[in-house]
């Protein structure tokens, strides 16, 4: 066993990427904010009743409007100066323009491109100050408050969003999103058909209100990837979702990297490696993706390349257990044993009750430093130091064939121990040679 690491799969994160004028941010969803406010109490939200077709809009209104929405549309790509600048546009129509929600909801949704979350929170609380039941506003609050963990909150803010807005593609998906993450948790059979059935439900609903959705066509596979080894036809409908996604939208990384899940679940190990660096090509900041390039990497003994993925994915999220093992390896890989077992220790203090930092301390002292040691006592010691770690790694939580193999390491040390011991009492009572 090289290591005990695990693919991962895709995030609520990485999933989401919040509906917008003109485009999605390429970057998925806000993160930081703590000062969310609470949701509007659902009781309380009462339908959208002024429709496109009885609005009463004025052609200075809907020019000035235009004009800020060109500058939005233009942009390939966002930075916090572009980001501002839409916002501003919008901000302007809005002074002039006071009713004009569109105005209101876009400022914030500029804001929000960039994760700038404090402001982008401001503005959408200010066009519900326009607009109390404005859905699209409420739905992107939720969106902030996703991002700052606080799941249940986003669920009633979505909730209170399609009560206000019945046709709000993005706020099913975002619903049929947090499911997707509850079925993955889901042990009972009759409860996970249940949610699969209400999950698929609220995303046959979005592709009913908006054929274009990319994000519904790519947690729609990701639900049906979802029990496929029970049966693998659930990977045929995955595999057509996907691809009726692509057609809309190639260049929307969590697509790709719901590809590389697919192909992953196919054992096409190519094509998936091929999809996730798709993924992080789009988008740099896209942690899971990277993390399973640098294990896909790792299987193929590129610990160079795994080694730089793991550590970006570090650098993205500092307490990332498994990245912190994936990245010990290969530093072992690479020859650099003082910085894999620095890496591993970091991973055991970080969460002490997972057994994989065990495990591959105890690897990289049997299988590295035991056998290179000059001396036969700090051979043994070397082996008595895996042996500690194997030992702790069994009072973990780990599968029957994982502790099985644990136990094998064990008496192997066990095995050179008493081997060095019995060699070093032969030598002993040898008799002195005579000098000279």
């Amino acid at each position: 066993m090289l290591s005990r690491t695990r693919t991962v799969v895709l995030s609520l994160c990485a999933a989401a990427a919040v509906a917008a004028c003109g485009g999605t941010p390429k970057s998925g969803l806000t993160k930081g904010t703590k000062d969310v406010p609470p949701p509007p109490d659902i009781t309380n939200i009462k339908p959208e009743t002024v429709t496109d077709e009885n609005r009463q809009v004025s052609s200075d209104a809907k020019a000035d409007f235009a004009k800020a929405a060109e500058f939005y549309a233009a942009q390939t790509s966002w930075s916090e100066s572009t980001c501002r600048q839409a916002a501003d546009r919008f901000a302007a129509v809005a002074r002039a323009h006071k009713d004009l929600i569109e105005a209101h909801y876009m400022v914030g949704r500029s804001l929000h491109n960039c994760n700038l979350a404090k402001d982008a929170e401001a503005a959408y609380q200010a066009a519900l100050k326009v607009k109390s039941n404005h859905g699209a506003s409420i739905s992107n609050l939720g969106e902030l408050y996703l991002a700052a963990g606080k799941v249940d909150g986003a669920k009633k803010y979505w909730d209170s969003a399609i009560k206000a807005n019945p046709k709000l593609s993005a706020a099913y998906v975002n619903l049929a999103m947090l499911q997707l993450d509850e079925l993955r948790k889901t042990k009972d059979n009759a409860a996970w058909r249940k949610l699969e059935e209400d999950t698929r439900k609220k995303l046959s609903i979005s592709l009913a209100i908006d054929t274009e959705n990319v994000r519904a066509y790519t947690v729609y596979g990701l639900v049906y990837m979802e029990g496929y080894e029970k049966n693998r036809n659930r990977l045929d409908l995955a595999k057509l979702l996907l691809e009726e996604g692509e057609k809309r939208d190639a260049k929307y990384a969590p697509l790709q990297y719901a590809l590389g899940v697919l192909a992953l679940s196919r054992n096409n190990l190519t094509e998936a490696l091929a999809r996730f660096q798709a993924a992080v090509e789009l988008d740099s900041n896209f942690a899971e993706a990277r993390h399973n390039v640098g294990l896909i990497t790792l299987g193929t003994r590129r610990y160079d390349v795994a080694k730089d993925q793991f550590e970006r994915v570090l650098a993205l999220q500092p307490k990332n257990y498994d990245a912190m093992i994936g990245l010990g390896v290969a530093q072992r890989g690479l020859g650099d044993m003082n910085a894999a077992e620095a890496t591993y220790q970091k991973a055991k203090d970080l969460d002490p009750k997972r057994g994989e930092a065990f495990y591959n301390l105890g690897v990289l002292y049997k299988a590295f430093r035991a056998p290179k040691q000059d001396d036969l006592k700090a051979s043994q010691a070397a082996y008595r130091t895996a042996r500690g770690f194997f030992q702790e790694y069994l009072s973990k939580a780990g599968t029957s064939e994982d502790r099985e193999e644990a136990n094998q390491n064990i008496k192997d040390c066990d095995k050179v121990i008493k081997q060095i011991d019995d060699f070093i009492k032969m030598q002993a009572a040898q008799p002195a040679q005579p000098a000279g």
